[in-house]
């Protein structure tokens, strides 16, 4: 009985024992404030650049040491001095020490680097004088990195460009557009610049949302909402050349409508002409954005205020119990639980004492990626991070709301070293995470799976473009394919979102596979014959179709299209209608011609949705047409929702993700790598779209009066900078035989004048295209310029490149000046220089396709 009792009390003991260890070591599951916190406020410093007397060019920092040559914000011309100086807001931080780089575009090269360590100081301002010594070309642009070293050794960068210029008439600039932008405050002093507009009665004169040069007058000058400037103005130098510059203002006003303060941001673009007797205004854009704001929500009618805007397009997810809705709106995410009207601004950079210089920089952008039954909200936020424990950095998050504790979670970090601007340019549609907690994502032609739980990364598909991906979120599934190049696409990829099954819709014997587009919950794919491809002189690689099918998810084909004769070039799908370009083929000089013909359709059966919330327009005395949210029928907004915000949750394990550094390029040879340049359309000071085509990217650059970059930062294509005149002369002087192969004629003309004798060479320009022979015999980046008009081609020569241009299927001149009323090309099949009329010239030539090579420098 006594062993009992002593048997009965070493188990209680060992019991407590074992209680009180493991009770150490048990993790709480049960959220606190104690271990989540607010996100930090902004404490990078600012700064501007003075140059030739005027102050121009507020520039952001970043913790991220990005290769400047990949940062295209602001450009600073400086005098022959090479002087310009560095004024610095130091903020939270004490700066000691200032670096600064000059770098090449092209190839990075350093040209000069240098530090300042002495600063003049006055109204809490540091000013830093920097003077370049090296020898700069006049007119053309340099990288700089800024690099600002604190009194604790963290650096802080800050990205530019500089123009050397004897004469860059800057001063003169500034004031105009400074006074022009006080002159339409006022309508009265307005009256003395009226004659630099151009009304137009057509244009749209019943929104403040977008006004410019053609809009009316009252527009222009603000119309009845007499705003106040809350912010200090400070002009960003877009492009400028010794005539012609691009000037950007932003900043933020406050507003009376209906007797309720509004704030709005305001983005002013000017384009202007100098000459010593005038200015010339050729271009004028202001867009005003509403601050989005809760407590102007309209409880009578269920509506939440938009405001003033352009952007009525509102990125939502709604919960399948239709009670739940996250939505996007001012690069915030919100959501809403209807049941008990309450709404939650989940995340924001936006700061409890609003510093609106920061609040405007709008270098980021969110993305909600799925909502769950309970309203928990998967989101991406992606681009510059304004403030946080990432302030500075440039990289993609991965959060999850959790709507219980009212607070983030950070899953998943990973840094990317380019500009938003460029990396929203390579971020894919597809983004998800799933059950399993796997987080999908497409980034830099890469679809990736990275399981949150065990933290593993794997790459599932390489060599994938944004046109190559179709989500079907609904079906839960994802279509992609890997291509390595025009016409060497591989099979097609269907995969599970949720198991991760990989399924594959194979090609045909003989035949490569093309993935198109999709229409509803179906993919459209097409058969190209490999005897079929064609490459054109100019590199163009043709992939005519000879059928194409739709099918579903689960590779159930549903329709074939075939027509014997025909060959199918594209496709486009709008509504519910698929139009099909078609083309027939003819043989010439032993050439494969495919020459369009009528468009066929497929009509396919419409689907209705009903959106859960749609935008709706209303007009108002002061600020003319303004939109809002109408919330679903049904739902009725007693009161003002109860607002409140998140905290973040603090992770004890690093979130970093890191990508293989060489991923982009993987596979690829130098000729790929040249071949599949990207080209970017910079418009308004902002990289509007990134094209497979330098004719897509000039022709958009054309109509937005911007420029265009490779992605390997070749300056491809400027507008309004191309002399009235240019001739070639050195061309002249070049030998130039008669010979009835007149596209190889032209190359080997065009070598030589490149310092490349290739005249010995056999070319074989029915084997290979002038782009490849380009690239193989001469040290420059050929460009295929197909598709663009005869006045933008002679840029090339204004810049000093002859263009090879087609005059027919399998004949060529070669550019070499122009007037304002004639071009001069060579000839070969005559073997001598002649003059045309640019009129029959343009008429040749657009006859011919418009096609047109030259070279990069």
């Amino acid at each position: 009985m006594l062993k009992q009792i002593y048997r009965i009390l070493i188990l209680i003991g060992v019991f407590i024992v074992s209680l009180y260890y493991f009770s150490k070591d048990i993790k709480e599951v049960v959220f606190d404030f104690d271990n989540t916190t607010i996100m930090e406020e902004t404490t990078f410093p600012l700064i501007t650049l003075r140059t030739e007397g005027v102050i121009v060019n507020r520039l952001h920092g970043y913790s991220s040491n990005l290769n400047a040559n990949t940062v295209r914000e602001a450009l600073t011309p400086i005098g022959a001095d090479g002087t310009f100086e560095v004024i610095i807001d130091e903020k939270a931080y004490e700066i000691k020490k200032l670096n600064f780089e000059v770098r090449e575009f092209v190839g990075n090269e350093l040209i000069e680097k240098g530090s300042v360590s002495v600063f003049d100081e006055e109204n809490n301002l540091k000013t830093a004088k920097i003077r370049i010594g090296s020898e700069l070309e006049n007119d053309k642009e340099y990288a700089v990195k800024i690099t600002l070293i604190t009194s604790e050794s963290r650096k802080i960068y800050f990205y530019n460009r500089i123009k050397k210029y004897d004469g860059a008439n800057l001063a003169q600039k500034v004031n105009f557009v400074m006074e022009f932008h006080e002159a339409i405050k006022d309508k009265s002093k307005a009256e003395e610049y009226a004659i630099y507009l151009e009304p137009d009665r057509k244009k749209d004169n019943t929104t403040l949302a977008n006004v410019n040069i053609h809009s009316g007058f009252d527009l222009i000058t603000w119309g009845n909402l007499n705003p106040e400037f809350i912010t200090e103005v400070i002009p960003t130098v877009v492009e400028n050349y010794s005539d012609i510059a691009s000037f950007v203002l932003e900043y933020v006003v406050k507003s009376e409508v209906s007797g309720v303060p509004e704030f709005y941001k305001v983005k002013e673009y000017y384009r202007i002409r100098y000459t010593p007797s005038r200015m010339y205004l050729l271009n004028y854009e202001r867009r005003m954005e509403a601050f989005f704001d809760i407590k102007l929500a309209s409880t009578s009618v269920s509506q939440l205020k938009l405001g003033i805007t352009s952007d009525t397009d509102i990125p939502y997810m709604v919960s399948d119990d239709k009670k739940k809705v996250a939505f996007v709106r001012n690069r915030e995410l919100w959501y809403y639980d209807l049941e008990i009207n309450q709404i939650v601004r989940v995340f924001s950079f936006r700061q409890e004492n609003t510093d609106y210089i920061r609040d405007i920089f709008d270098q980021h952008d969110i993305r909600i990626l799925n909502i769950d039954p309970e309203g928990n909200v998967n989101f991406m936020v992606y681009g510059y991070m304004n403030r946080g424990q990432y302030e500075g950095r440039v990289a993609v998050v991965l959060y999850e709301f959790i709507r219980a504790d009212r607070r983030i979670e950070e899953k998943v970090y990973i840094p990317v070293d380019e500009p938003y601007q460029k990396l929203k340019e390579n971020m894919g549609e597809f983004a998800y995470v799933n059950s399993m907690d796997v987080f999908y994502f497409h980034l830099y032609d890469s679809i990736y799976a990275y399981d949150l739980i065990t933290r593993h990364l794997t790459v599932l598909a390489e060599n994938v473009d944004k046109d190559h991906v179709l989500t079907f979120y609904k079906e839960g599934y994802v279509v992609w394919q890997e291509a390595e190049g025009p016409g060497k696409t591989k099979d097609i990829k269907i995969m599970d979102i949720e198991t991760g099954e990989i399924q594959t819709i194979e090609s045909r014997q003989g035949y490569k596979i093309i993935l198109l587009d999709k229409i509803d919950s179906n993919l459209i794919y097409g058969f190209v014959p490999e005897d079929e491809i064609t490459t054109l002189i100019d590199g163009t690689v043709i992939v005519p179709m000879t059928g194409i099918e739709i099918c579903t998810t689960q590779k159930e084909v549903l329709k074939t299209y075939y027509k014997d004769g025909y060959y199918i070039t594209g496709v486009e799908v709008k509504d519910n209608i698929i139009s099909l370009y078609r083309a027939q083929k003819e043989t010439i000089g032993g050439q494969n011609i495919y020459l369009n013909v009528s468009d066929d359709y497929i009509m396919n059966q419409s689907v209705e949705s009903t959106p859960f919330i749609k935008v709706v327009p209303r007009i108002s005395e002061e600020a003319l047409t303004e939109y809002y949210i109408q919330l679903p029928s049904g739902f009725t907004m007693d009161k003002l929702p109860e607002t409140v915000t998140t905290v973040n949750t603090i992770i004890s394990e690093d979130p970093t993700v890191r990508l293989p550094k060489d991923i982009r390029n993987s596979g690829k040879d130098e000729e790929e790598k040249k071949d599949q340049m990207k080209f970017y359309a910079f418009i308004m000071g902002e990289l509007q779209e990134a094209y497979d085509e330098a004719a897509d990217a000039i022709i958009a650059a054309d109509e937005g009066a911007g420029v265009v970059l490779s992605s390997v930062n070749h300056l491809v294509w400027e507008r309004g900078v191309k002399a009235n005149k240019s001739v070639l002369s050195q061309v002249e002087s070049l030998n130039i035989p008669a010979d009835q192969n007149t596209v190889e004629s032209c190359i080997k003309i065009l070598a030589r004048y490149l310092g490349k004798n290739i005249d010995n060479e056999n070319l074989d320009t029915r084997r290979i295209s002038a782009y490849e022979i380009l690239s193989k015999y001469t040290d420059k980046v050929p460009i295929r310029l197909t598709g663009i008009s005869l006045d933008q081609a002679l840029y090339y020569v204004s810049k000093g490149r002859p263009v090879i241009a087609m005059t027919g299927y399998s004949e060529a001149v070669l550019i070499y000046g122009y007037d304002s009323l004639n071009i001069y090309v060579i000839d070969p099949k005559q073997g001598k220089t002649v003059r045309m009329p640019l009129q029959s010239g343009s008429e040749l030539f657009e006859k011919a396709g418009n096609v047109f090579i030259s070279y990069l420098e």
